[in-house]
């Protein structure tokens, strides 16, 4: 998404902390993720600013624009509701991951073989390997934070909302149509924090719509950030 709005504007794209390069801490929730992304901004960008985020990094964007919203554009949410979510949901996945002994293994490819049992979906399980990569002193470790990550599920699953929050600015939120993460049934949740909020359906994506539908991702964000 970068590369294709970067001949445009100037363009952030940061790691969530406890995710890729960002710090990693003991324990985490949606207060503390938002907090720091909130401070890095403050650090590293003058001016107004645009936030967009997807699932997890969409609530970050939504509880940022609801309690800062002074130099906020626009905010763009995609494929995420401001409502709880089961942790369940995430639960098997995690303990998928942890349970794969790093001391063994050789290759991306060999825990690829190993987690096929746990984690059918192929394509998934290759975006989560993205997160084993190789140590420098040697062996294979994880760059995301899993443990903490795992703890922190009933945090993170929840919603990122207080009942009386809101932002009146611009909002655009981009859901998949063959994604249960965004239903019909939440838009008044949407509706209710962010009175000025377009919804757009990507009927051929799932939850990863910028993935699965790069060129309507694009189109439709393109569209958004030309109107304000």
């Amino acid at each position: 998404m970068a590369k294709a709005l970067s001949a445009r504007y100037r363009i952030f794209t940061l790691d969530l902390p406890e995710h890729g390069n960002s710090p990693h801490h003991p324990s985490t929730d949606l207060q503390e993720m938002s907090g720091q992304v909130s401070q890095w901004i403050e650090q590293n960008i003058g001016g107004e600013y645009l936030l967009c985020g997807h699932s997890l990094g969409g609530k970050v964007a939504m509880r940022i624009a609801c309690h800062q919203p002074a130099r906020i554009q626009g905010l763009v949410v995609v494929d995420i509701a401001p409502r709880d979510y089961p942790p369940e949901h995430h639960l098997p996945t995690f303990e998928a991951l942890l349970s794969l002994d790093l001391s063994t293994i050789q290759s991306r490819k060999q825990a690829d073989e190993i987690l096929s049992g746990s984690v059918p979906n192929w394509a998934f399980r290759q975006f989560l390997l993205t997160n084993l990569v190789e140590q420098s002193a040697g062996g294979w470790g994880w760059r995301v934070n899993l443990s903490t990550l795992h703890q922190s599920l009933p945090m993170l699953s929840s919603n990122p909302l207080n009942k009386t929050d809101s932002y009146q600015g611009p909002a655009l939120f981009v859901r998949g149509g063959k994604s249960g993460y965004l239903r019909s049934e939440h838009f008044p949740l949407v509706l209710q924090a962010f009175p000025s909020a377009e919804i757009v359906t990507l009927p051929e994506a799932g939850h990863d719509v910028h993935v699965e539908d790069r060129e309507g991702f694009v189109h439709h964000l393109e569209e958004f950030l030309q109107k304000i």
